[in-house]
């Protein structure tokens, strides 16, 4: 009677007492081995087509998206995700106090990303822009999250906040980053990110340009 591997793993080892034969010794390994390793596919649906019954802890590469995924044991999920970002170098103004899109002069367009959230549920968000002020006032910049793959549009999973953006004050230009972890999304859900702006005093005006957005995930 054939027997399993000292580790476990499922691949089966015939025994002297087996009735030779060489393809099944050889197709029982490979099959095994195979399962245990990252397998390469054309596309997810390719991938679907070929392992109708995937096991937990399965590995699969798509090569269109260059996206490596693994089986959760009801779903094929992105193990990493992809680094994703967006930039635009157009100037503009803004009055508005209220984290937003409208602008009052220049060429304004949004930038944001739409991504996959990886296994871990976690994705670092990186916002960044050229910014200056009319007056002593402050010119701010923050990420809003909200779920679904259209910019702009789905439930809001994470309000624009003057903590999670970047943002300076005065009438000098600054460029400047800033970063945060964004935790407890849900594993192969569609999310999008956005730049939103706000002046921090009525009656003053905020000055934009080179905003970047970059959404990394996070194991």
């Amino acid at each position: 009677m054939a027997t399993t591997d000292d580790y476990g793993q499922g691949v089966s080892v015939a025994s002297l007492s087996d009735a030779p034969n060489a393809e099944a010794l050889a197709k029982n390994i490979a099959n095994a081995i195979v399962r245990q390793t990252v397998m390469k596919f054309a596309s997810a649906s390719n991938r679907n087509a070929t392992i109708t019954s995937p096991e937990e802890g399965m590995f699969a590469w798509l090569k269109d998206t260059d996206l490596l995924t693994v089986y959760s044991g009801s779903a094929w999920l992105p193990f990493l995700g992809t680094t994703v970002g967006d930039k635009k170098n157009d100037a503009y103004e803004a009055k508005g106090t209220s984290y937003t899109t409208a602008f009052s002069a220049g060429s304004y367009e949004h930038c944001g990303v739409s991504w996959v959230a990886p296994l871990s549920g976690k994705v670092k968000i990186t916002v960044g822009a050229r910014v200056q002020n009319s007056s002593t006032a402050g010119s701010l910049v923050s990420p809003e999250t909200r779920l679904g793959s259209t910019l702009g549009s789905g439930a809001v999973v994470e309000q624009p906040t003057d903590s999670i953006g970047y943002s300076h004050y005065g009438v000098t230009y600054a460029r400047g980053t800033a970063a945060h972890l964004l935790t407890g999304l849900t594993p192969g859900a569609s999310y999008n990110t956005r730049i939103l702006h706000r002046c921090s005093v009525t009656g003053e005006t905020a000055f934009f340009a080179f905003r970047e957005v970059i959404v990394e995930p996070v194991s």
